[in-house]
């Protein structure tokens, strides 16, 4: 059932309320196969595990960790391994209405890092609204988690569809947010456990500055767009910003954002992500292998080996360091 989409027939549900309807007993289903009241008594999760991605035309590999606390808390933190004795660590948060990020490079990676985020017609969002793309982009990151490891605490999806396929049947179920955004979760209609979610998003273009040794120094190049869901390869348009003429000197701020306004705007990506080898932890059935997707090609493997089920989360966790 993993590749259910490369051949599927979806048939639409026409019928408003016994679509609700049916939504409601599917996930019913759901969480009664992946743990039923064990599952309500999940109120907070702390996962961890290695990961590899490509990243435009680079192979990485790093750690990340994650802790999700219910109804809307959550701290994702990754250590990558950009090159050698050179890494970067990104965390993201999101604490309610509020959401903040923050990266680190280690190792002499000299110009540092920077997310690149741009609204309609490829404007730069004023702080604001940054703020406010923010915080919607890590909580909808979150309700994918929730659908993902706590059978969607508290989400309520409407029933769209049937996907058909050599393999078998899964309903279609879809969540929304306030923008209208959604995110689709397949459910096998024999074991009525959650097989993938389905997701268009920007993914926010990451830049590296400079490179080993100092800005502009060898290495010093733009790396691929990555962020969102979960952050990965990317198209490697736009012209690189780290590095003056032949590499040699760091640009000037000037010169940086006239290459940022030569970028093409942003455009959505359609992701899968696949969920797998699930274990049974503390009466909970989770998944620990999450494959990630985009426009059809695998960018990004997570295996999660350390479990917490309900781990004592210090509040100071989700705040702003």
């Amino acid at each position: 059932m993993k590749h259910l989409l490369c051949a599927t027939a979806l048939v639409a549900l026409t019928v408003p309320v016994a679509a609700q309807d049916k939504a409601v007993d599917i996930m019913k289903q759901m969480r009664d196969a992946l743990g039923g009241d064990k599952l309500t008594q999940v109120k907070a999760l702390a996962l961890e595990g290695p990961f590899a991605r490509e990243m435009g035309q680079r192979q990485m590999t790093g750690t990340l960790v994650l802790t999700l606390q219910a109804p809307d808390r959550m701290h994702r933190s990754e250590d990558v391994e950009m090159m050698a004795g050179m890494s970067m660590e990104r965390t993201s948060v999101l604490a309610g209405d509020k959401a903040w990020e923050d990266m680190q490079n280690r190792g002499g990676m000299g110009g540092g890092m920077q997310i690149v985020m741009r609204g309609p017609g490829s404007a730069e969002l004023n702080p604001e609204q940054l703020e406010q793309a923010r915080v919607r982009r890590l909580r909808n990151e979150f309700n994918r988690y929730a659908l993902a490891f706590l059978g969607g605490h508290n989400l309520q999806p409407t029933f769209v569809a049937v996907a058909e396929a050599p393999e078998g049947k899964a309903d279609v179920l879809e969540i929304k947010n306030e923008a209208g955004q959604s995110t689709r979760i397949f459910v096998d209609q024999s074991t009525h456990m959650p097989l993938m979610l389905q997701y268009t998003e920007v993914r926010p273009r990451i830049n590296m500055m400079g490179g080993p040794g100092g800005p502009g120094g060898p290495g010093g190049r733009r790396g691929g767009p990555g962020g969102g869901g979960a952050p990965g390869a990317g198209r490697p348009d736009g012209p690189p910003l780290g590095g003056g003429a032949g590499g040699g000197q760091r640009p000037t701020p000037e010169e940086v954002a006239r290459r940022r306004e030569q970028m093409p705007p942003p455009v959505p990506s359609a992701v899968t992500l696949y969920l797998g080898d699930f274990k049974k932890v503390d009466g909970v059935l989770l998944p620990h292998r999450l494959t990630q997707s985009v426009e059809g090609k695998t960018i990004e493997e997570w295996t999660i080996e350390k479990v917490k089920v309900n781990p004592n989360v210090k509040a100071d966790l989700f705040e702003k360091k």
